[in-house]
């Protein structure tokens, strides 16, 4: 799980991971390592985008971590065998023995309030939901799901190469259009800020369909009674820019504009500070030394990316806390696995 969130989530076949962890998990094996000679302690965070089912959407498919009925069970397995914790529990448990669950969500879509927030509610728990400003300002479509809405809906059966993208490929059969929306993304992400619009208007061009109409994005994001709402019932929100850009990739003017500005909108719109943030994309290259500056400068006090991993106590850096992607289709022994076993599965 230590892969991309596109990279992992459209994996096809049951993996060495997946055998695995069903070993483990169905022989007994994994709970009593868990609780013996493998346990571990300090802080592993698990990372969400959209819940629900993503099967016959023409956006992102990649970005559905779980169904809802998915997501209960997982929420029911940590909260028996783990302590989920809340961004102010932080600082007390990367300094103390224990193994503590942190839960994110990024971006802001509406069916994280939808399907969710109803399940942690219920098991009386909380998780923290890092909101993209824009996005719930009424901003355009998220640069991956208009990708993922112009290959799905092309009625072309192959893309031809172009300025910035070197190779052919093919949109013939539906497994095809999976792997071409990953390697789209994956180029759309190592593109400097100022050729990302030419690149989706070239896109639109290639595949026939024009640039996606922004009403189609009018109901994804939650609205700011919605945020509200969850921060008033036990739920952190954090910031996560205004527009989603690859911070590394801009100027120091605009990341500070997209990170200050993200900030303070959400915090007028909460009325209170706050002081968590995740990395647009979260990788290791998606953000600088100086993107970490300028976020201490403007107050957050935790940062989160999203390549993998646990943070043992003392051993964090408060502005680089690794996270786990949770992929669609996971199997239930293998997130299992993951949270016992983080030092072999994270």
């Amino acid at each position: 799980m230590v892969a991309t969130c596109e990279e992992t989530s459209r994996g096809q076949g049951m993996s060495k991971r997946e055998i695995l962890a069903s070993t483990l998990e169905r022989s007994g094996l994994g709970a009593l390592l868990s609780s013996t000679v493998g346990r571990w302690q300090g802080l592993l965070v698990f990372n969400y985008h959209r819940v629900g089912d993503g099967s016959k959407t023409l956006f992102d498919r990649g970005i559905y971590s779980a169904t809802q009925a998915e997501f209960d069970r997982q929420v029911a397995f940590l909260k028996k065998q783990f302590d989920i914790v809340r961004i102010s529990d932080l600082e007390e448990v990367l300094h103390r023995r224990g193994r503590a669950i942190l839960l994110t969500f990024d971006d802001g879509y509406r069916d994280n309030y939808d399907f969710a927030f109803p399940v942690l509610s219920r098991h009386q728990t909380s998780a923290t939901f890092f909101l993209t400003s824009g996005f719930l300002d009424g901003g355009p479509l998220a640069w991956w799901d208009e990708i993922a809405w112009m290959v799905h809906s092309s009625r072309e059966s192959w893309l031809f190469p172009h300025h910035d993208l070197p190779e052919l490929l093919s949109l013939a059969t539906a497994d095809e259009r999976e792997a071409a929306i990953v390697r789209l993304l994956h180029v759309y992400k190592s593109l400097p800020a100022e050729r990302t619009t030419i690149f989706l208007d070239r896109l639109g061009e290639r595949t026939g369909t024009g640039r996606c109409p922004p009403e189609l994005a009018r109901h994804l994001w939650m609205t700011w009674d919605m945020a509200r709402e969850m921060d008033r019932c036990g739920m952190d929100i954090g910031g996560h820019t205004v527009s989603h850009p690859v911070l590394a990739h801009s100027s120091l003017s605009a990341q500070r504009e997209e990170i200050f500005t993200s900030k303070q909108r959400i915090e007028l719109q909460l009325g209170h500070p706050i002081t968590s943030f995740s990395y647009p994309v979260g990788q290791p290259d998606s953000f600088t030394e100086a993107t970490q500056a300028l976020l201490h400068e403007a107050g957050y006090r935790w940062a989160f990316s999203f390549s993998g991993g646990f943070s043992s106590p003392g051993k964090v850096n408060q502005l680089n806390v690794p996270r786990v992607p949770v992929a669609p289709h996971i199997s239930h022994e293998l997130f299992q696995s993951t949270a016992r076993l983080p030092w072999l599965f994270a």
